[in-house]
C-alpha cells in the first residue's frame, strides 16, 4: 500500500521500497548489463547490483522495528556481499543512508528533511568509496537526489526527486567519452535511479519507464587486464587509508567498501 501526503518513511515503507528496487533491478538486469561500458565494458552492472541488494535485503529480515535499524542491517548485508564496482558503490550508498537514518528524531520513522539529510550523507559516503570519482556515473545520480530540497509533503518531495534523478540519468550520456561513443546512459546511474523510483512509488508517485537507447556497437579502447579482483580486510581506519594510498595506481577503477565497527 502506498504512503500518501505527510506520512514519513518507516521501516515497513523502506523495506517495501527495497523489495520494489530489487524487482526493478531483476526486470532490467540484462539491459543494465548491456549498457555497461564504464569504467570497463564487462557487462555486469545489472547482475552485480542485483546480487548486492539481494544480500542486503536478506540480512535485514527481522530488523524492521525502526527505520534506522532496518537501514543498518540492509547496508551491512550489502557491504559484506558486494560484487564489482557498481555493487561496492551501491553498498556504500546504502551505508551512508543508514548513517543518516540513525540520527532521526524518532526511531520509528523519518521526516522528509531527515530523509534529505540521509541522502546527502549517502552521496558523500558513496563518493568517498571511489578513489578516482567521475561525473556521469552513480555518483552523479546520488548528488542529484541529495540536492533536491525537502518539502513537508513527502509525495510532492519525491515527485521532485524523481524528476531530478531521471534528468541526471539522461545527462550522463553526455558526460563521459565512453558513453558518448556508445550513445548510452551510464548503467550504474540507471541502476541507482531505480532506488528512487521505488521510494517514489511508495508514496504513490508513478512515471512511465525511461526510454533508454540500446548500446551502439563501438570498438573498445580498453586494453587493460581482463579480470576483477575483490578482497576483504579486517583492519583499523588508519590501515584502510594506507591500503587506499598503496593500491590507487593498480587498477582502472578502484572502490572501497567499509563497515562501521
Amino acid at each position: 500500500m502506498a504512503n500518501t501526503g505527510n506520512a514519513g518513511i518507516d521501516a515497513a515503507t523502506l523495506q517495501a521500497a527495497m523489495v520494489q528496487f530489487q524487482d526493478l533491478l531483476a526486470q532490467n538486469e540484462q539491459l543494465l548489463n548491456d549498457l555497461n561500458v564504464y569504467p570497463v565494458p564487462d557487462s555486469d552492472t545489472g547482475s552485480n547490483t542485483l546480487h548486492t541488494l539481494k544480500a542486503g535485503i536478506a540480512n535485514a529480515v527481522g530488523h524492521a522495528s525502526d527505520v534506522g535499524e532496518y537501514a543498518a542491517a540492509l547496508a551491512t548485508g550489502a557491504a559484506k556481499s558486494a560484487l564489482g564496482n557498481s555493487g561496492v558503490i551501491l553498498a556504500q550508498y546504502l551505508q551512508g543512508l543508514a548513517q543518516g537514518l540513525s540520527q532521526t528524531e524518532t526511531p520509528d520513522q523519518c521526516s522528509p528533511s531527515e530523509w534529505q539529510q540521509a541522502l546527502e550523507q549517502a552521496a558523500v559516503v558513496a563518493r568517498e568509496s571511489v578513489l578516482t570519482p567521475a561525473e556521469g556515473t552513480m555518483l552523479t545520480i546520488a548528488d542529484a537526489a541529495a540536492n533536491v530540497p525537502a518539502q513537508s509533503d513527502f509525495q510532492k518531495y519525491y515527485q521532485a526527486v524523481q524528476i531530478a534523478v531521471r534528468a541526471a540519468v539522461i545527462e550522463t550520456q553526455n558526460l563521459l567519452p565512453e558513453l558518448v561513443a556508445a550513445e548510452v546512459v551510464d548503467s550504474g546511474a540507471l541502476a541507482i535511479s531505480f532506488l528512487h523510483d521505488s521510494v517514489a512509488l511508495s508514496f504513490g508517485v508513478t512515471a512511465s519507464p525511461l526510454q533508454i537507447n540500446s548500446r551502439k556497437p563501438v570498438a573498445s579502447s580498453y586494453s587493460g587486464p581482463a579480470f576483477e579482483l575483490m578482497f576483504s580486510v579486517i583492519c583499523s581506519q588508519v590501515i584502510k587509508e594506507e591500503i587506499e594510498s598503496k593500491i590507487s595506481s593498480l587498477g582502472e577503477s578502484i572502490a572501497i567498501s567499509g563497515l562501521e565497527p
